[in-house]
């Protein structure tokens, strides 16, 4: 692609990119800004409605605590009274008795029976029928089986009572059904009089009849009433007859329909709110603690239904099981609260409070019903947004038209210093370092055409400099072994490797005449830093080195001689070498060695498993001309292995910065320690390159292996 095209591109991108990341940021911005008075709306909203629901529940709760207190009094004031009329040995017979099939055919009835709004029960087609009662008067009823005669003084006894239920029933009307007190030999009565009960109903084997019986619980499950057929309570409590056992149990029967009042509950609250009264019960199946319905709202509607009719048992359940198992807390502590969970698979708002002894108020909305507004105001939201990127849209594709003429009348006044450049570049790149380009603008063009003709003369002085370093690495690579010595009784190998074209490092194997065949002397040195300046003291030394060996002395003399000369080109450069000088006997297996400041060389035996180092006293070569060295000799073993390496190998680092050290060497030498010397030597270097990758390598790396054979 030409230059013309893409600096056309560079203007579009400069002028359409701050275009583009405004807009975006606009847009973005106005979204945040609609997301979040969304979100604080949603907030409000949703606090709103669950301190109002909040508000409700406690009120209501208080409301049906004060009810269930004065009921629960009632009732055991009722019951006092007829275990006291139960006792008495003789009761006066009533001029009239009332039984249910009066009531029922309308004949022999009181004279103050009228139609009650607040009795009455479904008819087919919808209908309702109003029930008609009589507030002076109590109706009995025969369970199917007793006969009159067995139950006369019952009866007596039990008419006693019409004033007691009146006085009771006065502070709550519109709040209880009926008032009834069923004896153990089938006697039932009731108050207010009224029609409407089943010639074979038998109370006995009611569930609140059994429930009273069985465990005292005062309030009973739902169930339906056989008068009315709408879903009650019982409010039940054993009584004594006249010889101390239970003669039989008197209630009061209130209607869900006053416990969960519509219009006081769903008052100023979305009508698709659900209101519930549960208690905690132990599960049949499962024997855990769960919610149990006591009562719903759909117990207060109107179905025609049979009053055999059992309720099967209700429980309340969420998909959200850690936050109902902690409403399940809360309704064991008795603490009102509000949480947030799906109820039917809808996103729902459960505020609960207790109503009575383990009995607790729920209202469940569904989230959706009280963010009405809130999705309202996010759609206006989106509409702003749209518009506002429509324009913007149109705004951008002008802009992109005036750059895109913009740019092509610029772009030709760039190109041609860039050709002149460009063909200059390749005769540079031709080898022609003698280039030059004619740019005359005074412009950042022509400063680059200026930098451009300094380039030439730079890059052939470089050429000549890379030229002559490659030479010097080949000078110096001749200077190390070509390869490895035969020496009998020996398995030897050694490698350099530089982290440069040239390197400090050094080693060589040395005849020093006597005995060629079976005696090696090795040396192994390293000059401080690397590079060129190390490269030419490390020749200097070699050359020495080499000299000083060819002629008599012992192994401390010859070092001590290389030392001196070496001082003399040393002591004003500042630079040193350490050295490590050895003679090996392979028929006597023995070594003597001098160590003048090197990293000690290392024996390791297999038979014991055991590193040995080849200490001794010496600074390195090149510091002080009198320095006095140390020569030292031990024997060695068959199988013994003599590692003489520089410090480039375990203060070699990987990415981490960590160390290679001398732990990982010698284990690679203990691992490999059947294999050949060469083989050995390998593996170390093998594993530099593994550990320090991809890092390259920052110091010259130099081993000599050397493995006495047997």
């Amino acid at each position: 692609m030409r230059f013309r095209w893409k600096l056309l591109f560079l203007l579009l991108i400069i002028a359409i990119l701050p275009l583009i990341i405004g807009r975006s940021f606009g847009v973005r911005a106005v979204r945040n800004l609609g997301e979040e008075l969304v979100s604080r709306q949603r907030r409000g909203l949703v606090s709103h409605m669950k301190n109002r629901m909040q508000i409700l529940v406690d009120g209501y709760s208080a409301v049906l605590w004060r009810g269930r207190e004065l009921s629960e009094m009632a009732l055991r004031f009722q019951a006092q009274e007829v275990e006291r009329i139960l006792r008495l040995a003789d009761a006066p017979v009533p001029e009239k008795i009332y039984f249910a099939e009066d009531f029922n055919q309308g004949q022999n009835v009181p004279a103050d029976i009228i139609p009650s709004s607040f009795h009455f029960r479904a008819r087919p087609e919808d209908k309702m029928e109003l029930i008609n009662v009589s507030y002076s008067s109590q109706v009995f009823s025969l369970a199917p089986g007793v006969e009159k005669e067995d139950v006369e003084t019952d009866i007596a006894r039990l008419s006693l009572m019409t004033p007691t239920y009146r006085t009771i029933s006065e502070p709550l009307q519109g709040l209880i059904f009926w008032q009834k007190t069923v004896l153990k030999n089938g006697l039932h009565s009731a108050y207010p009089g009224h029609n409407g009960i089943p010639s074979k109903l038998d109370s006995r084997i009611q569930l609140w009849y059994m429930q009273a019986l069985k465990d005292e619980h005062l309030w009973s499950d739902p169930f339906v009433d056989p008068e009315t057929l709408q879903i009650v309570l019982a409010l039940s409590k054993p009584v004594k007859g006249l010889n101390g056992n239970i003669a039989g149990v008197t209630s009061i029967v209130i209607p869900v329909s006053s416990l969960m009042d519509r219009k006081m509950l769903f008052k100023n609250i979305p009508p698709e709110t659900q209101a519930f009264m549960g208690y905690l019960a132990d599960e049949p199946d499962t024997g855990r603690k769960r919610i149990r319905i006591l009562a719903r709202e759909e117990h207060i509607d109107l179905t025609l239904r049979s009053w055999r009719t059992e309720l099967s048992t209700e429980w309340l359940t969420s998909g959200n099981s850690a936050e109902f198992q902690a409403m399940v807390e809360d309704f064991s502590t008795g603490k009102n609260n509000a949480r947030r969970m799906p109820f039917q698979e809808r996103d729902s708002l459960w505020v609960y409070g207790a109503t009575q002894t383990g009995a607790f108020l729920v209202l469940i909305t569904p989230y959706k019903e009280f963010l009405a507004p809130a999705r309202a105001a996010e759609e206006y939201s989106k509409g702003l947004i749209d518009n506002m990127i429509s324009m913007t849209g149109y705004f951008g594709i002008g802009i992109i038209l005036l750059v895109v003429v913009l740019a092509f009348l610029f772009a030709r006044t760039v190109t041609r210093p860039i050709s002149i450049m460009s063909e200059g570049a390749k005769n540079l790149a031709d080898g022609k370092f003698d280039t030059r380009v004619e740019i005359k603008s005074r412009d950042e063009f022509g400063e680059m055409g200026r930098v451009f003709n300094s380039v030439g003369p730079q890059l052939l002085e470089r050429s000549q400099m890379r030229q002559s370093l490659e030479l010097a690495r080949q000078v110096q690579q001749n200077l190390l072994p070509k390869s490895d010595p035969k020496v009998e009784g020996l398995d030897i190998a050694g490698t350099s490797i530089y982290c440069d074209q040239t390197g400090g490092d050094y080693y060589d194997f040395l005849d020093r005449g006597a005995n060629k065949d079976a005696r090696l002397t090795v040396v192994v040195g390293d000059v401080s830093d690397h590079g060129i300046p190390s490269a030419l003291l490390m020749t200097t030394a070699r050359a020495l080195l080499r000299q000083r060996s060819f002629r008599k002395g012992s192994l401390k003399e010859i070092v001590s001689d290389v030392n001196l000369q070496l001082t003399r080109d040393t002591e004003e450069s500042g630079q040193f070498m350490t050295l490590f000088y050895c003679e090996i006997d392979g028929h006597e297996k023995r070594i003597k060695w001098v160590r003048a400041g090197h990293d000690p060389a290392i024996i390791y035996s297999k038979t014991s498993d055991s590193f040995r180092v080849l200490l001794g006293q010496g600074i390195p070569l090149g510091i002080f001309g009198n320095a006095d060295y140390e020569e030292l000799q031990q024997p060695l073993e068959p199988g013994q292995i003599i590692l003489i390496g520089t410090d480039g190998i375990w203060e070699a680092r990987n990415a981490e910065g960590e160390l290679f050290g001398k732990e990982a060497f010698q284990k690679i030498v203990r691992n490999n320690a059947d294999a050949q010397a060469y083989r050995i030597l390998m593996t170390v270097t093998d594993a530099l390159d593994s550990f320090r990758y991809p890092l390259e390598q920052e110091d010259d790396v130099t081993l000599v292996v050397i493995k006495v054979e047997g």
